[in-house]
């Protein structure tokens, strides 16, 4: 397969967006389980930072409130490649 020079100068081109961009997500170090959206997980500290292909299967944030609210705000999920 060749490429033409146009998509050889677009490859070899840096990704200018903020790493923080590609960010969908925040999980709780020590709670596998417990996801946050950008909204909710930005401010807390030690936290990890998730993208769509740490979610291959998607989620959904689990911030709530003591009187029962949940965001629930879904991540979306890894794009998958078709063969």
């Amino acid at each position: 397969m060749t490429t033409s020079h146009r998509e050889s100068q677009q490859m070899m081109q840096p990704d200018h967006t903020p790493p923080q961009a590609h960010i969908v997500a925040y999980q709780h170090p020590d709670l596998p389980g417990v996801l946050l959206c950008r909204k909710h997980g930005e401010e807390w500290t030690g936290l990890l930072p998730l993208t769509s292909r740490d979610l291959p299967d998607g989620g959904f944030c689990n911030w709530g409130t003591p009187d029962g609210h949940v965001c629930g705000r879904a991540f979306p999920m890894k794009k998958r490649t078709s063969r």
